[in-house]
């Protein structure tokens, strides 16, 4: 690329960061960005109750403090909420529903507009198999303010007399000291990462879940469980345990350190296999591993200038990469410094959008072989941010599948054309003002 298309890019990067436009979601789907952007992450489990076929159903959700609207009380600063919990059927016919009212308070005034502090709390429903719509609506007490997510809720259908698995619950931390009942399993606290999101400063993913073996199934079975990265399709772990069948609920505490593994996306599979090695239980969660911007800069600083490809001219590129080790820190520092459009304020708002957008884009738009800021997608993602609009054309006759991104604010239109039906949509066209700029 050369200097004149590279500064057209930042260019237009910079215009489209101080409009802070909200983020764009996965090539398929629009999930858990959603959640982010919303404020507030929801997330679920399943356990077999103790008597009875139904499922008991755990909605964790986590609420940021800069989400919700505080008031001075005396010397602390109080918040109220109500989250309303509704499980839909299939036919989208309500099943149960609950709500949990509830003040929140801080010392100081600092914790009350954080991003960074939050809440964490559980509610319950009793359901039996079946696949289910979470409908969780967050209402702000004192602003009135309202925000909805939906989540599908699948809870497996299982023969009772065969071994089944419970869920995964990933946790931020188990201890044996129990604070608040609702978090409570088999003697310890579980404290869930409702977002399932690892790295700084949660480096070990903390599991929980219960095996429920049959009377008759075999008195030893095989424990496996593996992990494979979502991107590369790589197996990166795989333990294998043994475990005594006494016709009872097992309860499971695992954890996974996950400090030298990189930023991805990871699928954790769980199986129960007989002495035969036929698989006769299994499950299969998803979590993600995100790093701080300092820690990825002392672990890999080439990738990490290399990132900066489409907010710096080739001159800045060329004085990071040639820093010496001991200067590196301060050169990057330099860097944002000169671009921070507020300088005045701890915050930097053009570093922190700018990798939000790089993180999102490595892992919603990473292929095999190609990182997701080096794709066509990932590209346009990190320049112009979120699309108001995305139109899919996956079966059209005698046509590769095609997307279309809109900006209405910038009046762009951005096609991506899957062109070796891998996938990975390449970009076709850009045009500006309705005129092809590409």
């Amino acid at each position: 690329m050369n200097k004149t298309k590279i500064w057209f890019w930042a260019f237009i990067l910079l215009d489209s960061l101080f409009l802070f436009l909200p983020s764009v979601q996965s090539q398929t789907d629009f999930g858990v960005l959603e959640e982010k952007e919303k404020g507030f992450y929801v997330d679920y489990v399943g356990f077999k109750e103790t008597e009875g076929e139904n499922w008991r159903l755990e909605v964790n959700y986590k609420i940021f403090n800069n989400k919700l609207s505080f008031v001075k009380t005396e010397n602390k600063f109080k918040a109220s909420y109500e989250l309303a919990l509704t499980i839909l059927d299939k036919h989208n016919q309500q099943i149960t529903a609950s709500s949990n009212e509830e003040d929140y308070i801080v010392d100081k005034y600092e914790e009350t507009t954080s991003s960074e502090n939050f809440l964490i709390n559980r509610m319950t429903s009793s359901v039996p198999s079946g696949e289910y719509k979470a409908k969780v609506k967050l209402i702000d007490l004192v602003s009135h303010r309202s925000w909805t997510l939906e989540k599908p809720v699948q809870i497996p259908l299982i023969d009772p007399e065969k071994t089944a698995l419970s869920g995964i619950e990933f946790a931020r931390s188990i201890s044996e000291q129990i604070s608040n009942p609702k978090f409570e399993k088999n003697g310890k606290e579980l404290i869930p990462s409702v977002s399932r999101i690892f790295g700084e400063p949660d480096s070990k993913v903390f599991l929980y879940y219960e095996i429920y073996p049959a009377k008759e199934e075999e008195k030893s079975l095989v424990l496996k469980y593996y992990l494979q990265n979502n991107r590369t399709k790589d197996k990166v772990l795989t333990i294998v345990d043994t475990l005594e069948n006494k016709g009872e609920t097992v309860t499971q505490f695992d954890s996974l350190d996950v400090g030298a593994w990189p930023e991805e996306e990871y699928t954790l599979t769980l199986e129960l296999l007989n002495s035969k090695n036929k698989s006769i239980a299994a499950v299969h969660e998803v979590f993600q591993i995100e790093w701080s911007t300092l820690s990825f800069l002392k672990t890999d600083y080439l990738k990490a200038v290399d990132q900066l490809r489409y907010v710096a001219s080739p001159e800045e590129m060329e004085e990071l990469k040639r820093a010496k080790e001991e200067e590196r820190l301060k050169k990057w520092a330099e860097f944002w410094k000169s671009k921070d459009p507020t300088p005045n304020t701890p915050e930097n708002e053009l570093m922190d959008e700018y990798f939000r957008r790089t993180k999102y884009a490595n892992l919603n738009f990473s292929v095999s072989n190609k990182k997701g800021y080096l794709t066509d997608m990932g590209r346009i993602y990190v320049i112009y941010g979120h699309p108001d609009e995305v139109e899919r054309h996956p079966f059209e006759m005698d046509e590769k599948p095609y997307v279309i991104w809109y900006y209405y604010k910038n009046n762009v239109k951005v096609v991506f054309v899957d062109e070796t039906g891998t996938g990975e949509y390449e970009l076709r066209a850009i045009y500006e003002q309705g005129v092809r700029k590409r």
